[in-house]
């Protein structure tokens, strides 16, 4: 498990302030909602956690270490052992087929290809997508591609997984099971799922919520 510290944070853009001395505690194991208006930070607040992008001051600590000022292997190690991503929209090599998108990750941490083979038969039959595996992403139906995604964000057993918006382009019933599936994994493994977005149903299926532009900054 991977407990997340947010310790006063700020992030601004072209001298727009997206974030003030923001802090929070994610504890092991939860399932967070962070929400807020257009344009709160969300996503910018996701990033920061994942080690996408730097505060411009503050400190992010994950399982007690300070990911601000980690550089090369460590940094890599940190997306290979802590953190998977689903991104916005969730998006899929289009020349790559169902079974390469979801190996992605294992490529790149080098795993052998039998092992990469082995993985994406075990999490694909957990998902329910083994009949799409040698399709393409346009090929697919029926939320395959959404379960893809979280395959793929799964793929390595990441101690934490951050989501972006991952109901927002989803109909009900599809966005319902998006939900569904990464509650369930948050449950069986005690992994500690992120999920930014400003849909209102994501609520019920959070242990935590997190708004964004309230006076809710945590003290430690």
């Amino acid at each position: 498990m991977a407990g997340i510290k947010l310790i006063n944070i700020s992030k601004s853009y072209k001298n727009k302030q997206i974030l003030t001395s923001f802090s929070a505690l994610i504890n092991d194991g939860s399932f967070v909602l962070i929400n807020g208006p257009s344009g709160s930070g969300k996503s910018t607040l996701l990033n920061i956690i994942g080690g996408i992008e730097t505060p411009d001051s503050g400190e992010v600590i994950v399982d007690g270490k300070n990911i601000r000022g980690l550089r090369g292997r460590e940094r890599v190690k940190l997306y290979q052992k802590y953190v998977g991503f689903i991104f916005q929209g969730f998006y899929l090599d289009p020349k790559l087929t169902i079974a390469e998108n979801i190996a992605l990750p294992g490529l790149f941490a080098k795993m052998k290809p039998a092992d990469r083979k082995k993985r994406t038969a075990e999490i694909s039959k957990i998902l329910g997508i083994t009949d799409s595996l040698g399709k393409y992403p346009a090929e697919t139906a029926g939320g395959h591609a959404e379960r893809a995604c979280i395959a793929r964000a799964l793929f390595l057993s990441p101690r934490i997984i951050l989501a972006d918006e991952p109901t927002s382009n989803l109909d009900k019933e599809n966005a319902e099971k998006v939900l569904k599936i990464l509650q369930v994994f948050q449950e069986k493994t005690d992994t500690t799922i992120v999920v930014a977005s400003h849909d209102e149903s994501v609520r019920s299926f959070a242990t935590k919520v997190i708004t964004l532009g309230e006076a809710n900054n945590e003290n430690f």
